[in-house]
């Protein structure tokens, strides 16, 4: 199963670990149903820095969307579509919910993860997050 997949139904990889510099990488880039460019960016600890770097990244991407382009042809992406951004983590703190509600641009959904124990060994539960 594609890992973007269990985040959202219809969300395909098409890169992974995707070099930004000096954003870091992106850990996911998808498309999803509507064929709309998807960054996924995930963090393991609660980190307010996830935003700040979900944002770099997402504007990376913008800034070199020519590249991004030429580099995904090929994977049925309506590039007239403006990037959309999923943050993945266990928790995010109260400030940053506050903040998150004052943006507008870029279309940021919000997901927490659980590590869950099973009787077919370790999983993860994907939670999206609502607004309060």
């Amino acid at each position: 199963m594609d890992a973007a997949c269990a985040i959202e139904e219809g969300l395909r990889t098409i890169d992974a670990k995707m070099p930004c510099h000096p954003c870091g990488e992106i850990d996911l880039l998808a498309v999803d149903r509507t064929r709309q460019l998807t960054i996924v960016d995930f963090e393991t600890t609660v980190n307010d820095g996830l935003l700040v770097r979900g944002i770099g990244q997402f504007d990376w991407v913008v800034r070199n969307m020519p590249i991004v382009q030429r580099l995904y042809r090929a994977q049925a992406v309506d590039f007239s579509l403006s990037p959309r951004l999923v943050l993945l983590a266990p928790q995010f703190s109260p400030l940053l919910r506050r903040v998150a509600r004052q943006i507008t641009r870029p279309q940021i959904r919000w997901v927490r993860y659980h590590t869950l124990e099973a009787s077919g060994g370790p999983g993860i539960l994907f939670e999206p997050v609502v607004s309060d």
